[in-house]
């Protein structure tokens, strides 16, 4: 299964860093979608050990928090886990690197307190539920499923209520001090010169792998849609299973029996607990406005029809059950869009402007553009587009190209816009991205300047 359709892949150049700009990395652990406290199976299991081994000490202070010697050992582990590298014990440069972890720690810290003071900034729940739900997904999908990961918790002495809140603090902590570097790490300006840009890539360059080859092509997508009659009897199926669930029939059961809902149907319909900013607007209306043990109308979303039932209510947070009953769509849909879309694909290759068939036809939730490394065609997007991409020039118009994502069927008629070979880089290809990334680190420095200049800080 491909995580994407059309991923919004860019060619991304590898982040260079050089002791010249380590005070920039330093805030990584709160700016970047990096892992935190290692949400990773061998990290999570080393916690217990290293409980066992090592003795906690202070090893900074700053302002009134202190930093802990466990957290500078767990940030050199989320480092290893990330593949950067890190020195062997004993070696020369392994204080340098220890120093710089710390130095990391006290700026996280300075600027997580400066953030916690301003009345004005307020992390949305919404987002950090959000960002909450997709690190535990993430997390148990490294250790390969719940089970396996509850177990390795309760080897590092955690519960997954306490891990699910340490990482809810975290992610809090991280979207605070996003919030106040956008609000006070942009004001003023700095300037870069040409010089600094060239000599930051000709330093850097030795450290660059060769470009790979990309290609990029422009796409028209239509989504296979039910018919009326299939829709009506949607419609009506969602009605008479919300009628049986009023007169007291086993909510659950309907759900397993009948949703079609992968993700929560075998469980009864049990969304859990959630918040808004999760959902559909219209699904979240209902739910939030239910009381608690209530069932819904029928809802339309864009999924389908869904009746939902709210079992408790908590604050801002709901945990519900719902069943989800989609319009099916059949074979005469199919062949109907089919042979729109071959349609299109010839208009495109007698000359139409493509652009003008895009916007009259291309579905918008999904993107109409991508720049993908030919060597992650497979890894990034459907299986028909592999073939599709290969070997063909700009100006091609290739499709109909038919693919099933979240169990709907689409066409897609794509357009080559250009191939590129693999080759080095060359600095006009990365200047404005050097320029951009030296005028965010010279920001973020002199932001960190003035709050450690306020700032009671001592290293132990």
């Amino acid at each position: 299964m491909h995580a994407l359709p059309f991923v919004r892949a860019r060619l991304v150049v590898p982040r260079l860093v050089t002791r010249s700009v380590v005070r920039a990395r330093r805030l990584a652990p709160f700016l970047a979608a990096a892992p935190l406290l290692a949400v990773l199976c061998a990290p999570v299991q080393a916690l217990g050990q290293d409980r066992e081994r090592t003795v906690d000490r202070v090893v900074a202070v700053v302002g009134d928090s202190a930093v802990l010697l466990s957290q500078l050992l767990n940030r050199e582990r989320d480092m290893r886990a990330s593949g950067a590298p890190v020195p062997a014990e004993g070696s020369a440069e392994r204080d340098d690197f220890m120093r710089e972890l710390l130095d990391e720690l006290v700026d996280n810290q300075v600027i997580l307190q400066a953030a916690a003071q301003d009345t004005l900034l307020e992390v949305a729940d919404d987002r950090v539920e959000e960002s909450l739900q997709q690190r535990m997904a993430s997390v148990e999908s490294n250790f390969g499923g719940r089970e396996q990961m509850e177990q390795a918790l309760r080897e590092a002495g955690l519960s997954m209520q306490s891990f699910r809140e340490m990482q809810r603090d975290m992610i809090s902590q991280r979207l605070l001090v996003q919030l106040y570097v956008q609000r006070y790490g942009g004001d003023g300006a700095v300037e870069v010169s040409d010089e600094e840009v060239r000599e930051y890539f000709e330093a850097q360059q030795h450290a660059l792998q060769d470009r790979p080859a990309t290609v990029a092509f422009k796409q028209v997508v239509l989504t296979v849609v039910p018919s009326d009659s299939a829709v009506d009897a949607a419609l009506d199926l969602a009605e008479g299973l919300r009628e049986r669930a009023v007169a007291g029939e086993d909510f659950g059961e309907l759900a397993r029996e009948h949703s079609q809902d992968p993700g929560s149907a075998q469980a009864g319909g049990d969304l859990g607990w959630f918040r808004r900013g999760n959902f559909a607007e219209e699904f979240e209306e209902a739910a939030f406005a239910l009381p608690e043990g209530e069932t819904s109308e029928v809802v339309e979303t864009i999924f389908g029809y869904h009746v939902i039932k709210v079992e408790k209510v908590r604050f801002a947070e709901r945990q519900a059950r719902h069943i989800l009953i989609r319009p099916r769509t059949g074979p005469a849909d199919v062949t109907a869009t089919r042979a729109l879309a071959a349609d299109l694909a010839a208009r495109a290759a007698e000359g139409e402007e493509f652009q003008a068939i895009v916007d009259e036809y291309h579905d918008a939730l999904l993107p109409d553009s991508a720049t993908v490394p030919r060597n992650q065609i497979a890894q990034l997007l459907p299986p028909a587009y592999l073939s599709a991409l290969s070997g063909r020039s700009a100006g091609e118009v290739v499709g109909p190209l038919q693919f099933n994502y979240r169990d709907e069927e689409h066409f897609a008629v794509v357009k080559i816009l250009e191939t590129r070979e693999a080759g080095a880089y060359v600095f006009d290809e990365l200047a404005p991205q050097i320029r951009s990334g030296l005028m965010e680190q010279k920001r973020l420095e002199r932001l960190l300047e003035g709050l450690r200049d306020k700032t009671y800080i001592e290293i132990k």
